[in-house]
């Protein structure tokens, strides 16, 4: 499935991650990032709550470490966003729609109960757009769960390494979502600092 557009190839980031896309997964089963993902699931686990037989939007799906979760922790079905082709196709089986598009700018003709996005946010242009677009895929009162790296000094170190594959990344801090989710009609309903560098944030769609 296609919807909205994609990063192009020529892409910085659109590059990096279909350069990796082969052994995303089982370079993330590996230490130290398995330890730092680890940590990492338990916080948004936590603030997913109990998704048993609801439909997710998951935007930035990857090859789909969180996607499997998600179907684990008993979604009914996951549609599964990214900009990465190489990515969609390493997606586990499954109840999952894989969908080629920008999260800032998808249109999918439905709204969910449940969004989620890890590890995606600090990659794109324009963080507010793609909370404003995710607005409109939300049911009222809707869930969106959020993973991003943090204002931090190993945040700084996360985006110097990103840095050298030719492209910046942001950082974000409580006070970013404060400010920013309200003009995106989201309000914030709760915030988990995940050691070394990353924030989880939960938001409620208004």
């Amino acid at each position: 499935m296609r919807a909205g557009s994609f990063v192009h190839a020529s892409d910085p980031v659109g590059e990096y991650f279909a350069g990796k896309a082969a052994d995303y997964q089982s370079r993330s089963t590996r230490f130290p990032w398995s330890w730092t993902r680890a940590r990492e699931l338990t916080a948004v686990r936590s603030l997913l709550g109990d998704i048993m037989g609801r439909d997710v939007l998951e935007l930035g799906a990857g090859t789909g470490f969180y996607t499997q979760d998600l179907i684990l922790g008993g979604a009914r079905h996951v549609w599964a966003v990214d900009m990465s082709a190489a990515m969609l196709a390493s997606l586990p089986a499954g109840p999952i729609t894989p969908v080629l598009g920008d999260a800032a700018a998808i249109r999918l003709d439905r709204r969910f109960p449940v969004l989620v996005s890890t590890g995606m946010l600090e990659f794109v242009k324009d963080p507010e757009a793609v909370l404003a677009n995710a607005a409109r895929h939300a049911e009222p009162g809707a869930a969106f769960t959020i993973l991003v790296p943090r204002r931090s000094l190993f945040g700084r170190f996360y985006r110097r390494f990103h840095c050298r594959h030719g492209f910046d990344v942001h950082l974000f801090d409580e006070e970013w979502f404060r400010a920013v989710a309200p003009r995106c009609r989201w309000r914030v309903s709760a915030t988990v600092r995940v050691a070394p560098f990353s924030l989880a944030v939960r938001l409620s769609r208004m």
